[in-house]
């Protein structure tokens, strides 16, 4: 009787360790799910200006997330800057491209928010729009790419003037008059900014806009911009099919209080609004602002 009270006993334990067992390895597999990168998304630093051969004011900054949606922290973010557009045809000499202090390339390690922040960023000696792609990998460099994000950076040789209220207005390109932007600065040294254009498609001739609200920094405004789509005209708008896409970049400086640009890029590196910048001319000055 003993013996098949301990035999009794024994297969209650054994099936107790068994299923203990299995709850085990079930948090260790979701665990695991949760920590392993599945996607790459900037976080800081794109769309800024640098002077030449100095130091970007922000670091580039890139959020590794699982497929959850979860921060991974301890993942590896590979920052690569690029050093020959064009797959070679039309190349700057070495120094022209921005560096991390003379290296093409980078590497820095996801905190528990799951960010990654590169070493400072140099930018060359020549004025030109480029980027930093950044890269996760299954297994280091050598194995399958999990996920890129794109960071484009201005490089010019002077930053501007800073930026107050006086310049919220209107603001457009004479050369192009028919599509400008509306610029307003907001309490918290904010901005915001709308561009109101026309899309790349094929023919071109339909009406787009996008913008949003950026951080004024020092003598430079950075916005990361959307776009809008699903809308209607009224009274068909239906809020519920409207939603906002990452558009990409745009970044304001001034030279004066009548006179700026702005530079753009487009959210990725094959994005169809391509890269580049605009000069600046005020329109409209807001009642009540003056500008030094």
């Amino acid at each position: 009787m003993n013996n098949g009270k301990c035999g009794s006993t024994g297969a209650r334990g054994w099936l107790a360790l068994a299923l203990l067992a299995l709850a085990f390895e079930a948090g260790v597999t979701n665990a695991d799910a949760s920590s392993v990168p599945a996607t790459l998304e900037v976080s800081a630093g794109a769309g800024q200006l640098g002077v030449l051969e100095q130091a970007f004011p922000l670091p580039l900054q890139a959020r590794v997330l699982a497929a959850d949606g979860t921060p991974v922290a301890g993942a590896s973010v590979y920052f690569e800057a690029d050093h020959c557009r064009n797959d070679g045809t039309a190349c700057l000499t070495p120094t022209g491209y921005a560096s991390f202090s003379g290296n093409a390339d980078a590497v820095a390690v996801t905190n528990a928010d799951g960010i990654a922040a590169a070493p400072a960023l140099i930018a060359g000696d020549q004025e030109i729009t480029t980027y930093v792609v950044a890269t996760i990998y299954a297994d280091g460099p050598t194995s399958s790419i999990v996920d890129t994000a794109y960071f484009w950076v201005h490089q010019v040789a002077a930053a501007g003037v800073p930026i107050g209220s006086g310049f919220s207005g209107a603001w457009y390109d004479p050369s192009q008059s028919g599509h400008g932007l509306l610029v307003e600065v907001l309490p918290g040294n904010r901005l915001l900014a709308f561009w109101f254009a026309f899309s790349p498609d094929p023919d071109q001739s339909q009406q787009a806009w996008f913008g949003g609200v950026g951080d004024i920094d020092g003598n430079q405004a950075i916005i990361q911009a959307d776009q809008g789509q699903g809308g209607r005209w009224v009274p068909e708008f239906d809020p519920a099919l409207y939603e906002n896409h990452a558009w990409g970049t745009l970044t304001f400086t001034f030279s004066d209080c009548n006179h700026g640009r702005v530079y753009y890029a487009g959210d990725g590196a094959s994005s169809a609004w391509g890269e580049g910048s605009m000069e600046l001319t005020r329109l409209t000055q807001l009642e009540g602002l003056s500008c030094p």
